[in-house]
């Protein structure tokens, strides 16, 4: 069994609309394989993997190799947490061109989540099956957790995750433009972009996420606004740190003026020793202490998104509640035996320690490990901050923020210019008015964690990320720009002609062709680029509101669209689609075969309200598969042709040429307009490309709204394209 070929589609393809792995399987030395041999192979790998079993198909799949690794690619993806669906596998007619008999020569596409962990069940697939038809031994449990821990390491963290989830409910494209970290987010295409980093959005100022960096600075500007903050002030020592807290009267607070995350933080300080220690801690954290007074009540974090609330959660340290019966230490043990508990990223939840800080709070309260407290009763575990990763608890309590107490959260990221941010107040009951019961705000979040309101992490998971792609892209906005793919021998040309019309008509054009890349009519030099990378750099560039992506059938066939959806499909002629290139030949012929598959892959990347445009002189096949005719649009030399005649007859719009003059025809009316004869003076190819040009320009015209608009002066436009040519 070996690999001959291994290609990753990254957008729609031939196969699907989702990406895909496809493999080139060579399992010649198996063919003719006795039918009790390949059922003792299928055997014993279901002894390592019982729950494959029900993914296997009939009896002739279970014992064909190629079915059997066909499932089994998918099933251990989703055993590592990777939830995939499609597959699919055909035979392959010739591996590498070198004339290897095509029995057992087979083409495997499989549908991947994470394209590490994808490449790495393909790789565990084939070497289970090795060992299963071999009869060889293999360490099926070690071999799942490092898949599981792979894909693990491939998980995005719950903010980011919240946005990205948000944002391709809505249909909004999401990218990672830094590949070493997957925080960093693009939503949307070209000039339509948004940025954001989890949950901090591209809008936030340098000067806002410094304010709110100093806790004491951000304390003076929220009380200038009228919210409620503890008094405190930045202390130089030790000494000075106690003469502070007599000052402010006791308990205090001692922390870092310049750390989030609680690190550092002392609370509840009420003796010198307690505050002189807290100050030490503080110190080994950040330079610059803040002592403050200590507000009595629990601690909430408020998200704010725009001038509103969006959730609230009750983070409340860790504790276990008495049942008259059991001890501590096993009421803490029954705590930690819930699932979504662990000891670190990326588990949900914390386990709760016993260790001797644990030990030295139950004393304070009475109690030791063996000790077992009535029902009902409360026994705190840990006081100090960070309650969440030493195990506590998060209650959503959206729906009983006090109004008042919402509107100080909103006004506090108002005050510092924050359009979204994690308020933390302290108090006692959030439903009541912060000062009438002592409350404040005690910190400001440029980027808060969404983790608190989301699932696993919160029993009442929040739309905290759909609150934050709402804020970024208002209702009925994708955030996508008009995409026109061209393909077809004269692709080049059409591509170089529809950028000017597009130009003319007031866009800033981004055009990816076998010229290089160009944006906004400047050439950009990306060394070594293949077509897809020169078309996804067309489509991340802010600058960019069009963009006309040339593709070759052999670039769609080995990589995929470049992107999830285009808005129209222009083919100059079919021959691009069946000149798949002499390097995919010495892949595979069949160049029929795969001049469809090509096709396929342009009507899998085309929106479902996108056009087609096709060329009437030189239509595609008769059994190709064509859009209903409201979606297409033919151009031609002349308006007899029989294509373009049916096409008005039912209403379907058509371009073609009519002595000097160029017709626009949407069923039985016509436009003419005059074009002084330059055009039909020219080359019928070239001429052929120019009509697929204006055609495409129209048809990008009718996709919708907020679709660039045809250029205005037609026949300018045209002659501005000529001269490009």
């Amino acid at each position: 069994m070996q690999l001959w070929r291994l290609w990753v589609l990254r957008g729609p393809n031939t196969w699907a609309t989702c990406p895909i792995i496809e493999a080139g399987l060579d399992l010649s030395a198996w063919a003719g394989q006795p039918r009790q041999q390949s059922a003792a192979a299928v055997e014993r790998l279901l002894t390592w993997l019982p729950s494959l079993a029900d993914k296997l198909g009939g009896a002739e799949d279970a014992v064909c190799p190629a079915r059997v690794l066909q499932r089994l690619v998918v099933h251990l993806q989703v055993l590592a947490g990777n939830l995939v669906q499609f597959s699919g596998l055909r035979p392959a007619d010739r591996l590498g061109g070198v004339g290897v008999s095509p029995v057992g020569l087979y083409r495997l596409a499989f549908e991947y989540q994470e394209e590490p962990v994808g490449q790495a069940c393909l790789q565990t697939a084939l070497a289970l099956l090795r060992a299963a038809w071999e009869g060889r031994p293999y360490a099926i449990d070690d071999e799942l957790r490092r898949l599981h821990d792979l894909a693990d390491d491939q998980q995005l963290g719950p903010s980011t995750f919240a946005v990205v989830e948000a944002a391709r409910a809505r249909q909004i494209p999401v990218d990672h433009f830094n590949p070493e970290d997957g925080r960093y987010l693009r939503l949307g295409q070209g000039a339509r972009q948004r940025r954001s980093l989890a949950s901090e959005t591209d809008d936030i100022s340098a000067l806002a996420r410094s304010i709110t960096t100093d806790k004491h600075l951000t304390k003076l500007l929220l009380r200038e606004a009228g919210v409620p903050v503890p008094l405190g002030r930045p202390v130089n020592d030790a000494e000075d740190a106690w003469k502070t807290a007599c000052e402010l009267g006791l308990p205090v607070a001692v922390k870092p003026q310049d750390r989030d995350l609680a690190q550092g933080v002392g609370v509840n300080l009420r003796t010198r020793e307690q505050v002189l220690a807290a100050y030490e801690a503080a110190r080994a954290k950040s330079s610059s202490i803040l002592v403050e007074r200590f507000l009595v009540g629990i601690e909430h974090r408020v998200l704010v998104v725009g001038d509103r609330v969006v959730a609230v959660a009750r983070i409340e340290p860790p504790h276990v509640i008495g049942d008259g019966v059991s001890c501590i230490a096993d009421l803490v043990a029954a705590v930690n035996r819930d699932p979504r508990r662990g000891d670190g990223y990326p588990s949900p939840r914390r386990r709760i320690k016993l260790d001797a800080v644990a030990v030295e709070v139950l004393a304070a309260q009475g109690h030791t490990l063996e000790s077992i407290p009535s029902r009902g009763v409360r026994v705190l575990l840990r006081r100090d901050p960070p309650h969440i990763e030493n195990g506590g608890y998060l209650r959503d309590v959206t729906d009983t923020i006090h109004p008042e107490t919402a509107a100080c959260a909103v006004a506090a990221a108002q005050a510092l210019r924050v359009r979204i941010a994690g308020i933390d107040v302290v108090v006692t009951d959030i439903s009541r008015p912060l000062e009438a019961q002592g409350g404040g705000v005690v910190e400001v979040n440029t980027g808060p964690g969404l983790g608190l309101h989301t699932a696993y992490w919160n029993d009442s998971p929040r739309p905290v990320g759909a609150a934050i792609v709402a804020s970024l892209f208002p209702p009925g906005s994708d955030g996508r720009i008009p995409v026109l793919a061209v393909t077809g021998s004269r692709a080049h040309t059409a591509g170089r002609c529809l950028a000017a019309l597009l130009t003319d008509a007031g866009h800033r054009v981004g055009r990816a062709g076998r010229d290089g890349l160009f944006i906004a009519g400047r050439k950009i030099n990306l060394e070594g680029a293949t077509a897809y990378e020169k078309a996804r750099a067309v489509l991340r560039n802010a600058l960019v509101d069009v963009a006309v992506l040339e593709c070759e059938a052999r670039d769609l066939l080995r990589e995929g669209f470049a992107c999830d959806r285009c808005d129209v499909v222009l083919v100059t002629d079919p021959a691009e689609v069946e000149d798949i290139g002499e390097s995919a030949r010495a892949d595979s012929e069949g160049s029929t075969e795969e001049a469809a598959e090509a096709w396929i892959a342009l009507l899998h990347a085309l929106a479902p309200d996108g056009k087609v445009v096709l060329n009437a002189d030189d239509p595609p096949a008769p059994s190709s598969i064509l859009p209903p005719a409201d979606r297409l649009l033919w151009f031609a030399q002349t308006g007899d042709n029989v294509h373009v005649t049916r096409h008005r007859a039912a209403g379907g719009t058509a371009v073609f040429l009519s002595a000097d003059s160029l017709v626009v025809a949407r069923g039985v009316e016509e436009q003419r307009l005059a074009f002084g004869g330059r055009p039909v003076e020219r080359d019928p190819r070239e001429q052929s490309a120019l009509l697929a040009a204006l055609a495409g320009a129209m048809s990008l015209n009718q996709c919708g709204d907020e679709t660039p608009r045809s250029p205005t002066r037609p026949a300018a436009a045209m002659e501005a394209a000529l001269s490009t040519v």
